[in-house]
């Protein structure tokens, strides 16, 4: 068995060594304490927030280092200290990764955020809804609103054959293949880029199961997207689109011309006036008092339901007449005689109230 070491008492630590180490230790937390400050005092600059009077737009170049990005931001006021920028995005390892863009910053807007954004890539746009039944024309309005695409240029790309025959449409023009859609587009968006995107957004909901619908129905892609805007004029209520396609159907079995009003309206150019009955002898093949069959192409955009509602009509109703109510429906009717009666009644309606008006009036005076 060991024997136990024989016990020695403890040495005692003299007085100055233990004042070195308690200097040693108290100068380790301060310098701790100094760079856990700095730290901190840098993250609040870096994440901070500012304010700009406006939005600012900013162009990165492509090939520019960070060194080049931070000046230029700088420039532009939006970094207070290009160096220390430079030093964060070595940090988060994002000096290789910042992106050539338009980009747009403000009002509200921090460093950190400034990173963030040139790292993802979130170019300067805007976002623009194209209503259901908007003409080409009135798109136009919108894009140049919005992005300042010119307008005549942008009709000129509708109407151009080449454009057209590009995009794989058989039709007088792109009228009715603009899809009506919420989107975000680059503030550098092109007329010919714009008119892509809604192109391209028409072929994928018109897919390949609707391509199958429309051929059973012996009609092409063209063909349901004229009547589907026709049905998009026509229609004020979701409920009633299906039942106005189903009359221009069993218009179009029968080899009836379609008098449909939105047509002539398109002929004319002239779409707030109302009809007059020498406006249905207008000469153009979009007149649909005069020519048989469907016009050569859509006179709007079509939504989805209207798409939908051409592609499947209401069924068993054989209605070849409606007349609007003034309230945004329709009465239906399946002979002329009907169809005459319900117009006369629409009309007395309307007397009455312009009377009532006339005479609420007289007495308020």
């Amino acid at each position: 068995m060991t024997p136990f070491p024989p016990w020695r008492p403890r040495t005692p630590v003299a007085p100055r060594r233990r004042r070195l180490w308690f200097a040693r230790d108290m100068l380790v937390v301060v310098v701790s304490a100094l760079v856990v400050f700095a730290v901190f005092t840098q993250m609040t600059w870096f994440l901070s927030t500012r304010e700009l009077e406006e939005n600012v737009l900013v162009k990165i170049p492509e090939g520019a280092n960070v060194r080049e990005i931070a000046s230029i931001l700088e420039e532009r006021g939006l970094v207070r200290d290009a160096g220390k920028f430079v030093a964060a995005a070595r940090v988060l390892r994002l000096t290789e990764r910042l992106q050539a863009g338009l980009y747009e910053f403000g009002p509200v807007f921090s460093e950190f955020e400034i990173l963030t954004v040139l790292k993802s890539g979130v170019i300067a746009g805007r976002h623009l809804l194209i209503p259901e039944g908007y003409r080409a024309a009135q798109i136009a309005v919108v894009l140049d609103g919005v992005l300042e695409i010119d307008a005549a240029e942008f009709m000129e790309l509708v109407h151009d054959q080449e454009t057209v025959a590009f995009f794989g449409i058989a039709a007088p023009s792109l009228e009715g293949y603009l899809h009506p859609d919420t989107y975000r587009m680059r503030i550098e968006t092109s007329a010919r880029d714009a008119i892509g995107m809604m192109v391209r957004e028409t072929r994928r909901f018109f897919d390949a199961r609707k391509v199958a619908r429309a051929e059973s129905l012996g009609m092409s892609v063209n063909e349901v997207l004229t009547l589907a805007s026709i049905v998009e004029a026509e229609a004020m209520f979701d409920r009633e689109r299906t039942r106005i396609s189903a009359v221009f159907h069993n218009r179009l079995r029968h080899g009836w011309r379609l008098e449909a009003d939105p047509t002539v309206r398109y002929a004319l150019g002239n779409y707030r006036r109302k009809l007059y009955f020498k406006d249905l002898d207008v000469d153009s093949p979009y007149n649909t008092y005069r020519n048989a069959g469907l016009p050569p192409g859509p006179v709007c955009s079509p939504g989805k339901a209207s798409i939908q509602a051409a592609l499947h009509p209401l069924t068993g109703t054989e209605e070849f007449f409606f007349v609007a109510n003034g309230d945004g429906t329709h009465t239906f009717s399946k002979t002329f005689a009907e169809h005459v009666k319900a117009k006369e009644q629409v009309r007395a309606r309307r007397d009455a109230a312009r009377e009532g008006f006339s005479l609420d009036t007289e007495e308020n005076g």
